[in-house]
């Protein structure tokens, strides 16, 4: 059977025509070679799955790469990602086949990439803005499946990008795709979540594992990962499930093992505290569950936190061993998740074999009712186990995240969820017994996944820095500094690394090359070619903070002195003309404001070619904020005052509402993609619709942008919660 091409060399016009032949070699008989597709079979020493085998063990087998010459390790290509969403452009696994590179980004783009030179051979885009990921590609068969859009699944000839059946897998506008696909025995395997977009966790969604033909897109089996049909009484308020990583497949029983999210709502309501619309144990949510991978029936289920209260998911691969436990031959599968613990269990039974705890961690995270004052908990919502674990010889390697939540029995405190506050580790840990043999802490958030390479094993932090420990004693033995932060995990094929770096303003894949050339060296002090090196949360489109990075025509600095300018609404925000900003999103999202005893005056400046907006002191997500939205089209500037109705809104003008629209002075532009509003309004409006502000108070706030001018459309590109603090004159 053909192959794609193994030859060390640019593909270049008769590789491709090589590539296409290939594929159609291998489409033409999907089921012949067995259950596992030939690109899984014939290329286990690529990373032809999304977690590199069946097992999800994350292990390079038969790479180059060891402990005496990672040091040459250098960057031999990038590849600028064009898509980014509001999470970064890359949660995701690339696929390595033959020489061939597969790799979606955070706007469901699709691209085919030459392994040795990092040139496109083809690209599928769909720009979709809403998806936060995971995502990713699954190749077998001559295709590559991907989810295009928050409810389709498609199928892509693997040689030219071109379509070949797409299915949809929810009708729930609320309900959709955020996972990397998995394929066996001519199925596609893939799971809807409770959530789409900037919508998560909105009444009566239930996310759902589905099989599809991988030949017609046909759904063969799908399987409800909530027990209840009803949503445990209450369809109006509850939500819950899904699976959000791939799962593992036992190749020799057929059983895959797959991981499921939480319950909704998280921690409650002001009816229903403490999640009392939903009482019980809510299965089968942060449980482990066993499928048939034919028929899709449950062999067995775990669930390892009953009744979650904070978003505490069992989400991630789970993974496949086997070894001595107790003195005793066990074939075992082990998850982890969000709650912070790693559990073994059986793999024929779903028996507890043992658990640990990972990063920081308090027994409060246990509670099923809360009590009347405010809470912490550790881990928090973007805490515990985020991204994939690895296992090798023996050992399981856990990469962690520390960030705390604050919760009453109602609500979530927003302002304590902040990506630069947040640390990592990377924890090692025997997996016959669940002893710690070794932690590894990082500086912030281990976003990176874990990988093993022979005698090491990788991880990378949010900011970008990416580490190789000797898998044995945690000895570091080499540091580099990726061209932008990280969150996504990478693929290994014979000497080379391919990592998505998709965090901050200039996102790319890397290939990292054992002799890579001389000029990319500089890779592995942190000072890559030439780039600037990932921030996260400093760069910021206003004159004076990274002045290069400025969009030009909207962030300058005012021809007049600001004391002859003083403050002008006029889409340039100009230097000293805010006494404070605040960089959000990667530096992609600016808050700038200063104010005296009687007004504020603001200015809103987003990567966005649609609409910035703004929300003063939330009660519950979107619910109450006091808004400013704004965008510019055909040069006019458009600034309306706003009031969030509901937990999602709708928000709409306080006119409409009975209240007033009291901007005083508004105006914008638009350029270079940037949208910059800018307006001043009374501290104390007087308006019930308003928020009344007063000098040196800590403001909670929201913020969205939008690649649309219109009030009806979501917040598509970029949106978050954050703070303030207001000037006090004279303090």
């Amino acid at each position: 059977m053909i192959i794609l091409i193994k030859a060390r060399r640019s593909i270049g016009t008769a590789g491709i025509v090589a590539l296409i032949l290939a594929v159609a070699a291998l489409a033409a008989d999907p089921a012949g070679g067995g259950p596992t597709p030939p690109e899984v079979s014939d290329g286990a020493k690529d990373w032809p799955l999304p977690n590199g085998d069946y097992e999800n063990t994350r292990t390079a087998a038969g790479s180059a790469i060891n402990s005496e010459n990672v040091r040459d390790l250098a960057i031999a290509w990038s590849f600028p990602i064009p898509g980014i969403g509001a999470y970064g452009a890359a949660a995701s696994n690339p696929i390595i086949v033959g020489d061939v590179v597969y790799f979606q980004d955070l706007r469901c783009n699709v691209f085919a990439l030459d392994l040795e030179t990092g040139e496109p051979l083809w690209s599928r885009l769909y720009n979709v803005a809403e998806v936060v990921g995971p995502n990713g590609p699954a190749v077998g068969w001559g295709k590559v499946f991907v989810a295009k859009d928050l409810y389709n699944v498609t199928a892509l000839n693997a040689g030219t990008g071109e379509e070949v059946w797409t299915t949809r897998l929810s009708e729930v506008a609320t309900t959709g795709i955020d996972i990397q696909p998995s394929v066996y025995a001519g199925l596609v395997y893939v799971s809807t979540v409770p959530g789409t977009g900037d919508v998560f966790y909105a009444p009566g969604g239930i996310g759902v594992i589905s099989a599809l033909d991988a030949e017609t897109g046909e759904v063969v089996w799908s399987f409800s990962t909530v027990d209840s049909p009803d949503l445990w009484g209450h369809p109006e308020i509850n939500s819950g499930g899904g699976a959000w990583y791939p799962p593992a497949v036992d190749v020799d029983t057929g059983i895959t093992f797959w991981g499921i999210g939480n319950p909704a709502p998280f921690p409650g309501t002001e009816e229903w505290p403490s999640g009392t619309s939903r009482p019980g144990p809510n299965l089968y949510t942060d449980s482990i569950v066993a499928l048939d991978h034919g028929t899709g029936e449950m062999i067995w289920f775990s669930q390892v936190l009953p009744h979650d209260l904070f978003d505490h998911d069992f989400q991630s691969s789970p993974i496949l061993a086997e070894l001595v436990v107790e003195g005793m031959s066990q074939k075992i599968v082990i998850g982890a998740g969000k709650l912070g613990k790693v559990y073994a269990f059986s793999r024929s039974s779903g028996e507890v074999l043992w658990s640990a705890v990972v990063g920081e961690y308090d027994d409060a995270a246990q509670l099923d009712v809360l009590p009347n004052r405010t809470t912490r908990i550790y881990p928090g919502v973007l805490g515990g186990v985020e991204t994939p674990m690895a296992y090798a010889d023996g050992i399981l390697y856990v990469p962690v995240v520390n960030m705390f939540t604050d919760w009453t029995p109602t609500s979530i405190d927003s302002s304590t969820i902040d990506f630069n506050n947040g640390t990592g580790e990377l924890v090692a840990i025997d997996a016959a017994t669940g002893k710690i043999l070794w932690i590894r802490s990082f500086k912030t958030m281990a976003l990176g996944g874990a990988t093993v390479i022979n005698d090491l094993v990788f991880a990378a932090e949010y900011d970008g820095t990416i580490h190789a420990f000797r898998a044995e004693t945690g000895e570091e033995v080499w540091e580099t500094r990726a061209p932008a932060g990280i969150n996504g995990w990478p693929a290994v094929a014979g000497d080379t690394i391919v990592w998505p770096a998709g965090v901050g303003a200039d996102p790319k894949l890397v290939a990292f090359r054992l002799g890579a050339a001389a000029e990319a060296a500089a890779g592995e002090n942190g000072d890559d070619t030439g780039e600037d090196d990932a921030e996260t949360g400093a760069s910021a489109p206003v004159e004076g903070r990274s002045a290069e990075k400025a969009p030009s025509g909207v962030v300058s600095v005012h021809d007049t002195a600001l004391e002859a300018a003083g403050w002008a609404p006029d889409g340039v925000i100009s230097m000293g003309e805010y006494s404070k900003n605040l960089s959000l999103s990667g530096g992609r999202y600016v808050v700038s404001w200063r104010n005296d005893g009687d007004t504020l005056y603001m200015g809103l400046a987003g990567r966005a070619e649609g609409f910035v907006a703004i929300g003063f002191e939330p009660t519950q997500a979107m619910k109450d904020a006091d808004m400013v939205m704004g965008w510019v089209s055909r040069g006019e500037a458009t600034v309306l005052d706003l009031y969030s109705t509901g937990v999602y809104g709708p928000h709409p003008p306080d006119e409409e509402l009975g209240g007033a629209d009291d901007i005083l002075e508004a105006g914008g532009r638009e350029a270079d993609g940037w949208t910059v509003i800018e307006f001043k309004r009374k501290m104390d409006t007087g308006d019930r619709f308003d928020r009344t502000l007063n000098p040196g108070q800590t403001v909670d706030i929201i913020w969205s942008m939008s690649s649309t001018d219109s009030l009806d459309i979501r917040h598509n590109v970029g949106r978050g919660e954050a703070r303030i603090s207001l000037e006090r004159p004279g303090g």
